[in-house]
């Protein structure tokens, strides 16, 4: 797929994502700001709920029955805001927030340099990431599509043993199968790079975008600066496309902003116009909660995080504000409970990542300077992100928002456990809800950090324009123009230029790739010519074979690292290189469906910090040109594409 042949697909998933979510909450009564930030969450939450009651009354995962269900929760929606409001349309209502010149730049500022950052990782639209979760993930998508199956609780039948599967939030992969089946024509790994530029591109800025909008009402130039600021932080969006790959994380981050934002105006937290009728944003914030929770549901609670701090502060404030010690007293109290049981609701759930293996990675000292400078690992410091964040902070106290840098450090103290605090009780505690994982933990710090930064450079720019002499508007937009200038080329130009590379290298396709080179990819793709489409291909993930069914929809017996353990895989890949003496093989074989083999040598995987032994489990995949259970029917370089012969076959 090339870069030209992309966009379309590009424009079908920016349609997927807005237009039908935008439909029903246009239906609703929402309008301007609130109609576009809820559009996504709406399309997204009904295409994970639809999977699951679909999967649970026997109707297909297809576009036909997706539409009329989109339509029809449309025109539902519709006749009873009618019936509500004794209205077909909502009368205007200049009070709610809508979009200005400023917003539209900021949002085309981050757009462009998002969408920029992301071209120069892929390399090509349809470059794999070559990272540890990308085949389950890719492969989902496919599966989904294959079984016409998208619930939660059937995706992860993709590895699981026949007739077995848990739970796993769909939301990503069902938003990307729609896009998909949506782009016939277009190879599906390239389908899901571009549906999440456009979720990194547009969805993430424009809610960045109105959390600024309501913390700043008067400010322009915030709106401007955060567009840039958006873009500026290694570790998302543009970190969560580069480790794991924590696609599902990736979209839950993504819609965090406007979580965010309609907690703010919902609640009151801010001044100013609101985003619409209290009864759309409650409605359009149980729609986020939704799709960030079929997304991932981590992200649910840390939305939470920031919403109990925020209504511990409404608490404070009512502390203040009481005239008797009683009520006084009852607000106090009503703070230890509300903070007391969420600490206990964070503790009980999170349990679910206490065995999850991730660890401390430095000191406190060096884990601090990065909650600020966001420098973990070989990143270099993002010295002017660390400066605009202490200003920030500064300049937040002083306008009478210290509430929110409360917000800020409840993300940046999850995030310093988890780089400094050792293995133990207190750590599974504090960190299970996030899987114990510093890199999850500094992405979900980005949106409080990018805020600060905001309200540091939007105080800076502000006391510039009153040291400028001239008070003519040419003089002070040629100024802001510069300084606009110099504050991308500082944000991107030191650690993002570091981060582009670093991302790079899991999308690279070359001899030099860490799992799937290039010749590889070649025979993968000449799969459709050489396989039927009913045969099972064996091959051992590590080497990349697994991706054979993403790229070239063919059904894989190892469809991700985490094979299954059916007894009847087992054998095939431990023994399938006996298959000629062994009788027992050729029962698994049969049992199976294995039909072919992909031979990609034994390398090492060298994506993970996890080492591992990648023969160990596929013994039976090793020595087959030795071998005579198999034929070779294709080769490119030293790889190689097997018939199965042995058994009868």
């Amino acid at each position: 797929m090339t870069w030209l042949e992309a966009v379309p697909v590009v424009l079908i998933a920016l349609l997927i994502i807005f237009v039908p979510g935008g439909l029903i909450a246009a239906a609703a009564g929402a309008r301007r700001l609130l109609l576009a930030l809820g559009a996504p969450a709406v399309t997204i939450a009904l295409l994970a709920i639809t999977a699951i009651v679909f999967a649970k009354v026997g109707v297909p995962w297809s576009l036909g029955p997706l539409t009329g269900t989109f339509v029809g929760v449309a025109l539902i929606t519709w006749l009873v805001r009618r019936w509500v409001t004794g209205t077909w349309s909502p009368v205007p209502d200049r009070r709610i927030i809508g979009f200005s010149w400023a917003f539209t730049v900021g949002l085309a500022i981050a757009a462009v340099i998002i969408a920029l950052q992301l071209g120069f990782s892929f390399g090509a639209p349809d470059h794999v990431s070559q990272t540890y979760d990308a085949p389950f993930h890719l492969n989902g998508i496919q599966y989904i599509i294959d079984t016409a199956n998208g619930s939660s609780f059937h995706l992860t039948g993709l590895i699981l043993p026949a007739g077995r599967s848990t739970f796993y939030p769909a939301a990503w992969h069902d938003l990307v199968s729609v896009v998909a089946m949506a782009a016939p024509w277009a190879e599906l790994v390239g389908v899901a790079n571009m549906t999440n530029l456009v979720v990194a591109s547009v969805v993430w800025p424009l809610g960045v975008l109105a959390v600024v909008r309501l913390l700043f009402p008067a400010r322009r130039s915030a709106l401007v600066i955060a567009g840039v600021a958006a873009t500026a932080f290694p570790p998302f969006p543009l970190g969560m496309l580069d480790y794991g790959v924590l696609f599902s994380y990736f979209l839950a981050l993504a819609l965090l902003p406007a979580g965010l934002a309609l907690g703010l105006s919902l609640f009151k937290l801010v001044r100013g116009r609101r985003l619409g009728a209290a009864t759309l944003q409650i409605l359009t914030l149980t729609c986020v909660v939704v799709a960030i929770g079929l997304s991932q549901p981590s992200v649910v609670f840390g939305l939470g995080l920031f919403g109990v701090v925020g209504l511990a502060a409404l608490g404070v404030n009512a502390v203040r504000a009481a005239r008797s010690n009683g009520v006084r007293i009852a607000w106090i109290v009503g703070i230890i409970v509300l903070l007391g049981a969420y600490a206990l609701v964070w503790r009980r759930i999170g349990q679910f990542g206490y065995n999850a293996p991730w660890r401390d990675y430095g000191s406190l000292p060096e884990v601090l300077i990065d909650a600020f400078a966001f420098a973990r690992g070989d990143r270099p410091l993002a010295v002017i992100i660390a400066i605009f964040v202490v200003v920030g902070i500064v300049a937040m106290i002083r306008r009478g928002r210290w509430w929110f840098c409360f917000m800020w450090l409840a993300a940046a103290g999850l995030f310093v456990l988890a780089g400094a605090l050792p293995p133990g009780d207190l750590r599974n505690m504090t960190l299970g809800m996030f899987y114990k994982d510093t890199p999850r933990l500094e992405a979900f710090l980005v949106l409080p950090s990018l805020v600060l930064a905001v309200a540091g450079a939007e105080a800076a720019w502000g006391a510039l324009r009153r040291r400028i002499p001239s008070t003519s508007p040419r003089t002070v937009t040629a100024i802001g123009v510069i300084g606009l200038l110099g504050l991308v080329a500082a944000t991107q130009f030191t650690a993002m230029v570091y981060a582009v590379q670093h991302a790079s290298n899991a999308y690279r396709l070359d001899e030099r790739s860490r799992i799937l080179d290039d010749d590889e990819r070649a025979l993968i793709e000449r799969l459709p010519e050489e396989v039927p489409d009913d045969a099972v291909i064996v091959g051992n993930p590590w080497t990349g074979t697994s991706w054979a069914m993403a790229i070239s929809d063919r059904r894989v017996l190892n469809p991700h690292f985490n094979t299954s353990h059916a007894e009847a895989h087992e054998i095939v890949n431990g023994k399938l290189n006996e298959a000629v003496d062994e009788a027992g093989v050729c029962d698994a074989i049969k049992a199976t469906g294995a039909r072919y083999v992909l031979d990609f040598g034994a390398d090492r995987f060298d994506g993970s910090r996890l080492d591992v032994k990648t023969w160990i489990g596929f013994e039976g995949l090793l020595d087959l040109d030795e071998s005579s259970a198999v034929e070779e029917v294709d080769r490119e370089g030293d790889k190689v594409l097997y018939r199965i012969t042995a058994c009868g076959l």
